[in-house]
């Protein structure tokens, strides 16, 4: 029956004749169809009809690809009854949806072979034959299920060509039966006379007999329905009328439903009606008819149906009602409402109780439940009323699930009827075959009455066990109502009044914008195993979605099993979901709801968003930890991952939860120590808690379990403050550390830090000292951003040695981001909220300031002492960002106002001041001064990353009128500019400057150079003309955007000036991973690929610092980033030191807020000014170290090696090579490169300040200037008092002197003399203090700093100022015995040194007069002015001033006249060319120079010795010369030997280090003799 072959394509007559009859066939509701999808169906309809045999089914199946994909079905046929509805009802049946059927039925003309010959009109003049054509289109189906669907199509059309072929004969069996059946009772007869009248659709006939043989099959009974009831049910049949027959009530007919379907007409249970045949007295045959009632006769009244006429006649009789009167016509109605097919075919009692039932419901509409057991005992009818407003799926399926209950119960068939506006009946077929025992009526009535009659009191009872009645009832009646059918024959009024009570908490909280929307509720059913627990979770707003919810669960530990969601009717009182959960083995559900109350609140808490979603919850079931002490122990997690430790989440809670004593012990301890409730003895509890920990870890048998438990237990050791204990806690937790206690980390190790955790945000501020400054930056690194600050703050340390505190730097990670590509706005409110929690959360546990007192913070144990100083700024959206930090602190009354956070709007605008890049400008101009060009004036062409819209790169592509900038990038464009005009390209960078927000693109396109543009990022490629390769020295024409910028950061430009984020530029050596910007991996390059002759570090990290260094070696020249931009934090610095000093006479009413803030503005410029001078400083003293080229390195490498004894310092960590490596560069002619120097620079300040500190020198009042100077004349003149009481006093004159020092003299001077004279660093500071202020070193410094000389000379001059500085700073250690009172010294000594000073000329002798000569020859011939070149070379000649000074002041004589028996000593002896050529020589090796200068110092100090001694006798007091020539007279001998070895070393030349030694040897036997 059908081919799968389609015929060939037919003509375009018959498609188009067979269109129109497709168009015809539409129904005037169908949707269109466009006339070439009609074509379509046409010509393939039509192909699958081509050919057919006479009475021949065709069935066409073919999966249709094209635009629309679908299935096309064709069904040809000759035209008969039952077509369409059965060939639809078995699509439907296998759950295929019918998106288009047409049906047209016309004649059609075929030949002799069946082939058509004409369609329609054309045919009607050959035939009379009509075909039916049924054209569907479904949905794609699987290979499968297209021959499911063909072969039951088939099977239909089978039962169709049955059942109308026999219909004449299934008639004529009626006609007798119906006669047979009106033998013995005329209503049955005429019931089956009326019935196959055309009452009944008749599908099927056959005659079973005892011997269980069949005869007579008619319709579908010889088609697929060959068997219509089961074996057993024919033996029941036979049983059934034959004790009618015995007991003298014969039977005419039996009807019953059968369980086959049928596949004609509508797939329902077929109607059998059975009527006995009896032959020689007895019944030896049932005769079977099968059908369908037709609509007509189901809607037929029942006094028109035969039999039933019959039952309500004989009822009204029974029950005694008048036909006429109320109960008769209520009666009839009764009647007409339940249905006809199984009226007449159940017992006429159990009609007559469905019957009057149905009266009562009209009169009394209630829910009732009523059985009917079939004639056979096959089947059960079960009538259910209910209230229509009730009655739903659910209910419906919860009801079938009472009445299949009884095992071995099946449903055959349901269906629903709205009688009235109150009530539904819903008719239920269930198979009972199977069922030892039928369902129990009675019982599932009571519990359908208890589902749906008195729910709202039942619930009001159980609320007010717990309510007062009153409010129970009202409760009752606004939720009761609105809980569904299904709940309440799942859960029952007891549930659901605990349900209720759930919800209502949510409701009540509505007006809270906080409030909660989730609940939950852990309980168990007493049917429930062990490892079994329930949860329902209650919502008043939104959508659970199990997405969310499953993982949340199992992050408790919880295996989620089944969810039931119940949607209370009334949306706005919420819903509730009931998750059936497993506990892992070994786990009692029963101690759980012990602690359910805690379970709950932490689940809730999840859901709710108000707490972290991740495995630590498990931490809370399972290790019997409260919520916030799991919280501890992820936030500790946090905390480790950010320090670089691997273990994965599931590994720490895997070994929390495995060893439980271990934590609950950890717990312990933390309590003990922090918990400033804790009302026991803190030592002991934590004795005994440490005791448990190690007892608990002794049971650990994983090694990686026992290293991660021993670091928890570390770093909670390391823990000196905390506000786990205080009310902060509730919005963010933060840990104060002492990183020192934490083992391995990363280096360099901080010297405290602070932890931030919520679910919000994560942070961390690192600080290098007690007094520490830094930016906070928001970070997009969530996994490792304590790597990045820790990088920042290193850097930031170093930076900082040009202002008062140390380095810190903070950094937090937003957690719960909106895109910015889809909520900017959102994005930007919740960084800001990030931002004022990751404040507010550090002040929770910082130190106060009130009336003078250090103040520590409530609810927090302080285990650190005092604390106070604490300094931010923000790194991003300065002003804003800062004064939002700046009102946190001032709503708490924090001492530093706002200093707090510097540059807010009351502060120093570093974009409008331009003063970063200011700053780095001032290396930049270094840089080119150096090589001859002035920047400021002479054209340079610059590269750079950054847009006029940024501060750095914005202001110093300004700095300059004479800059040609050919090409620069960011993340938006490239600009390219060959061959700029500098004056009208400086004027369109300053216009775009000037804009609120530019990018590139807002660049006048007409200033641009032939060859250039503005090119943006997103481009696939850029094509490049010869003038932009020719500037960016390329040659490809054609290059994609990264490509190209990587091209810049090469291009052969003079300077490369990076004003924007990212790091662009690494080592050779280095790979990505190790720079930590994956984001620019892709354009980053190669230090020595890099072609500009000049860096300019305007923003941090441009550059690695490896590949500064290899920048360096390779000729280029550049700092560092914290050398060139240290003007920002400088200013910032300068600026939270004023406001503190400025606070003070504010609180006293000196000064007002607002005259305050019009002060800060109008110094504005001064402290500018003050700022670039500590840059112009910096930058300078690096090129004089630098000066010293490879010979210096050895000292260098010595310098290394100090600082790592006398602080923190790791080479490694700053990226300095081996003291091997940079030897073996020193002897190929390589000196330490700028980045290496610079460096050393800043830690040999910062190593200088902290000795200082450490000392008494910052309170002598000698330094009070050094202070002062520190801040704008405007305070110097109206607040010197509250200058000189400033709280960071000490610090800021620690910080000045050691700048001071190292700016001048160089950063080995200082560390050699403390080795030298075996002196603290603090001493030798004291002693510069002295001889800058004996010597008046200051203006000699200025008139260097201004004099008109190339700057090589300079650097010479500087280099060997420094040198005789520090020949005098020995003096003055020696002089002080190693112990300078620094001020009292200057009082002491400064007449003396001066007079000496004067008395230059006077006292110089021959052999130190001539070298200072020769020195000073060496500058002018260098390009030194006479004046400057004296003055430089002259202060070598007072050298062992200061100590003849002192001695003169001992012996009460004059200094001069003492000086002038100094001088006759080092002629007559010659230990005046002794010591001058000590002092000059510059050995390469350490250990040679510190020889060389001790002797030096030696010959000065062996001289001074010999004139204490001579002073002491009165010769000496009365005539020092003549003393010293008459010791010359008694030791005539030993001096004239001595002359004698003076000669031989003069006499051959070079003089080293090893003669000098036996000549002072020598010389100091002779001198005290």
């Amino acid at each position: 029956m059908g081919s799968k072959t389609v015929a060939a394509t037919p003509s375009g007559a018959l498609i188009k004749a067979l269109r129109l009859q497709l168009e015809a066939s539409l129904l005037p509701g169908d949707a269109p169809v466009d006339q070439t999808a009609m074509e379509e169906a046409a010509t393939w309809l039509l192909a699958a009809a081509a050919v057919r045999a006479p009475g021949q089914s065709l069935v066409q199946i073919e999966s249709a690809t094209g635009e629309r994909r679908h299935l096309r079905i064709a069904v040809i046929n000759d035209d008969k009854p039952f077509l369409v509805d059965s060939v639809a009802a078995t699509i439907a049946a296998l759950g295929v949806g019918i998106d288009r059927l047409l049906h047209p039925v016309m004649p059609v003309a075929r030949d002799a072979g069946g082939a058509i010959t004409g369609i329609g009109e054309m045919a009607a003049k050959e035939t009379t034959a009509r075909e039916s054509l049924i054209y569907i289109e479904t949905p794609r189906v699987d290979a499968r299920q297209r021959r499911e669907l063909l072969g039951a199509l088939q099977t239909t059309l089978g039962d169709v060509h049955a059942a109308v072929s026999d219909w004449p004969a299934m008639q004529a069996a009626m006609a007798i039966d119906a006669t047979r059946a009106g033998a013995v009772s005329p209503e049955a007869g005429a019931l089956l006379g009326w019935l196959g009248g055309g009452m009944l659709t008749q599908l099927g006939h056959m005659t079973r007999r005892r011997d269980r043989s069949n005869e007579a099959r008619l319709g579908i009974c010889r088609a697929s329905a060959d068997e219509l009831l089961a074996e057993a049910s024919y033996n029941r049949a036979f049983k059934w009328f034959d004790r009618h027959e015995a007991a003298g009530t014969p039977q005419p007919l039996l009807a019953i439903k059968s369980n086959v379907h049928a596949r004609v007409h509508r797939a329902s249970p077929l109607d059998l009606f059975i009527v006995p045949v009896r032959e020689g007295g007895r019944i030896d045959a049932l005769s079977i008819h099968a059908g369908l009632w037709t609509s007509a006769a189901l809607n037929e009244r029942p006094l028109e149906v035969p039999v039933l006429r019959a039952m309500v006649q004989d009822m009204t009789a029974q029950l005694g009602f008048d036909p006429a009167g109320h109960n008769g016509k209520a009666l009839v109605h009764a009647f007409s409402s339940l249905p006809n097919d199984l009226l007449t075919a159940f017992d006429p009692a159990r009609v007559t109780d469905l019957v009057t039932a149905k009266m009562a419901l009209i009169d009394r509409p209630r829910p009732r439940l009523i059985m009917v057991r079939s004639t056979l005992e096959r089947h059960v009818f079960a009538f259910v009323w209910l209230p229509r407003d009730q009655l739903s799926t659910d209910v419906r399926l919860q009801i079938q699930a009472m009445l299949l209950g009884t095992p071995g119960a099946a449903l055959l068939d349901w269906s629903l009827e709205v009688e009235s506006s109150s009530l539904a009946l819903l008719r239920f077929l269930i198979d009972v075959r199977a069922c030892d025992d039928v369902p129990d009526d009675a019982a599932i009535e009571a519990q359908l009455v208890e589902l749906l009659r008195g729910w709202n009191e039942a619930v009001a009872t159980h609320l007010a066990a717990t309510e007062e009645e009153g409010r129970a009832a009202a409760l009752a009646a606004r939720y009761a109502p609105a809980f569904p059918t299904g709940y309440r024959l799942t859960y029952g009024a007891h549930e659901a009044a605990l349900d209720i009570a759930k919800l209502r908490t949510l409701a009540v909280a509505e007006g809270d914008a906080n409030r909660d929307t989730r609940a939950v509720r852990l309980y168990r059913l007493n049917a429930d195993g062990v490892d079994t627990l329930r949860l329902k979770v209650y919502i008043t707003k939104g959508a659970l979605a199990l997405s969310d919810a499953v993982p949340a669960l199992e992050n408790f530990g919880f295996r989620v099993l089944a969810e039931v969601p119940t949607y209370l009717t009334d949306a706005a009182l919420g819903s509730i979901h009931d998750f059936i959960l497993t506990l892992p083995a070994g786990r009692d559900a029963g101690a759980l709801l012990d602690r359910s109350s805690l379970i709950e609140d932490a689940i809730a808490d999840v859901l709710n968003g108000a707490a972290e979603d991740d495995p630590f919850n498990r931490l809370i079931p399972a290790a019997g930890l409260l919520p916030r002490e799991a919280n501890w122990m992820r936030a500790i997690y946090r905390y480790l991952r950010q320090t670089g430790v691997s273990y994965t989440i599931y590994t720490v809670v895997d070994a929390l939860v495995a060893a439980p004593q271990v934590t609950a012990a950890m717990i312990a301890l933390f309590e003990a120590c922090h918990d400033p409730a804790f009302a026991g003895n803190r030592d002991d509890a934590a004795t005994a808690a440490g005791a448990d920990f190690t007892r608990g870890l002794a049971k650990v048998t994983a090694i990686n379990d026992d290293r991660l438990l021993r670091l928890y237990r570390a770093v909670l050791g390391a823990v000196l403050r905390t506000n786990a204990f205080a009310p902060a806690a509730a919005e963010a937790l933060a840990f104060k550390i002492d990183s020192s206690l934490v083992p391995n980390l990363p280096k360099p190790v901080p010297w405290r830090e602070i932890f931030v955790y919520s679910r919000r945000v994560e942070g961390i501020h690192l600080r290098s000292g007690a007094v520490a400054r830094g930016g906070l930056r928001w970070s997009d690194r969530r996994d490792d951003f304590r790597t990045e600050v820790l990088g920042l703050m290193k850097a930031q340390r170093v930076k900082n040695a040009v202002i008062v505190p140390t380095g810190a730097k903070g950094g937090f990670y937003p957690k719960q981001l909106p895109s910015p590509a889809i909520d900017r706005e959102g994005w930007a409110a919740e960084g800001r909220a990030a931002y004022e929690i990751f404040i507010r959360t550090l002040l929770s546990i910082t130190d106060n300031i009130a009336d003078g007192r250090v103040v520590h913070p409530a609810a927090v144990q302080v285990l650190d002492g005092e604390d106070p100083y604490f300094v931010v700024a923000a790194d991003k959206g300065t002003a804003t960002f800062s004064d939002i930090a700046n009102g946190i602190a001032q709503g708490r009354d924090f001492w530093l106002d706002d200093a707090f956070a510097s540059g807010g709007s009351n502060g120093y605008d570093h974009k409008a001041m331009g003063i970063t890049a200011r700053g780095a400008w001032v290396s930049v101009q270094r840089h080119f001064r150096e090589m001859g060009i002035d920047v400021q004036t002479q054209p340079v062409t610059v590269a750079g990353c950054g847009d006029m819209s940024g501060d750095v790169f914005g202001n110093g592509m300004l700095l300059s009128k004479a800059l040609k900038l050919v090409a620069a990038f960011d993340h938006r464009h490239i600009f390219i500019d060959p061959n700029p005009d500098p004056a009208a390209s400086w004027k369109e960078r300053a216009r775009l400057f000037q804009l609120p927000r530019s990018s590139w693109d807002d660049y006048d396109k007409a200033l641009i150079s032939a060859g250039g543009g503005v090119f943006p990022r997103s481009a696939k490629s850029i094509t490049l003309p010869a003038e932009a390769r020719d500037v960016l020295g390329i040659d490809a024409s054609e290059i994609e955007p990264e490509a190209l910028i990587s091209a810049i950061l090469r291009a052969p430009v003079d300077l490369m000036w990076f004003g924007g984020i990212g790091t662009y530029v690494k080592a050779p050596q280095e790979n990505h991973i190790q720079v930590g910007d994956p984001a620019n991996d892709g354009l980053r390059v190669d230090a020595t690929d890099v072609r500009a002759r000049v860096i300019g570090e305007g923003a941090n990290l441009g550059v690695t610092q490896a590949a500064r260094i290899a920048f360096s070696l390779n000729g280029g020249r550049i700092n560092t980033d914290f050398i060139d931009n240290s003007a920002g934090v400088d200013c910032s610095d300068n600026e939270v030191n004023i406001k503190i000093a400025l606070a003070a006479a504010t609180a006293s009413g000196k000064l007002s807020k607002e005259n305050r803030n019009t002060l800060l503005a109008a110094m504005t410029d001064e402290v500018a000014g003050l700022v670039l001078e500590d840059n112009r400083l910096q930058a300078l003293a690096l090129s004089v170290t630098e000066s010293g080229g490879a010979a210096a390195t050895g000292a260098y490498v010595r310098l290394i090696e100090r600082l790592e004894e006398v602080g923190d310092f790791d080479r490694r960590t700053e990226g300095l090579a081996d003291g091997e490596v940079l030897l073996r560069r020193a002897a190929d002619g390589q000196g330490l490169t700028r980045p290496e120097l610079a460096v050393l620079l800043s830690s040999a300040k910062l190593a200088l300040q902290d000795a200082i500190e450490d000392s008494a020198l910052p309170d002598d009042p000698v330094l009070e200037p050094v202070l002062l100077a520190r801040f704008p004349a405007p305070m110097r003149k109206d607040f010197s008092d509250e200058i000189r009481g400033h709280r960071l006093r000490r610090e800021m004159i620690a910080t000045s002197l050691s700048n001071r020092i190292v700016n001048r003299l160089g950063m080995v001077h200082p560390f050699e003399l403390a080795e030298e004279e075996g002196v603290g660093l603090a001493e030798v500071a004291a002693a510069f203090v002295v001889a800058e202020r004996l010597f008046g070193l200051e203006p000699l410094w200025r008139e260097l700093d201004e004099a008109a000389l190339p700057e090589t000379v300079r650097l010479v001059l500087f280099d060997r100022l420094a040198a005789a500085v520090g020949n005098l700073m020995s003096d003055v250690l020696r002089t002080a015995s190693g112990k300078v009172a620094a001020g009292a010294m200057i009082g002491a000594l400064a007449e003396g040194v001066t007079a000496l000073v004067a008395g230059r000329e006077e006292l110089l002798t021959e052999e130190p007069r001539a070298r200072s000569k020769a020195l000073r020859q060496d500058f002018v011939a260098l390009g030194a002015a006479e004046p400057l070149a004296a003055r430089v070379a002259n202060l070598f000649d007072f050298d062992g001033a200061v100590g003849l000074a002192q001695s003169a002041l001992e012996a009460k004589i004059d200094a001069k006249l003492l000086t002038h028996a100094f001088t006759d000593i080092g002629t007559r002896l010659g230990l005046d060319w002794a010591q001058g050529t000590a002092a000059h020589m510059s050995p390469s090796d350490v250990w040679e120079r510190l020889l060389v200068s001790g002797l030096a110092r030696d010959f000065q100090q062996m001289r001074i010795e010999f004139l204490r001694r001579l002073m002491r006798t009165k010769a000496g007091m009365n005539d020092p010369r003549g003393a010293v020539a008459d010791w010359a007279q008694r030791n005539a001998g030993g001096v004239t030997q001595f002359r004698a070895m003076i000669a031989r070393a003069q006499a051959r030349p070079p003089v080293g280090a090893a003669m000098l030694a036996q000549i002072a040897s020598q010389a100091r036997n002779l001198l005290e003799r």
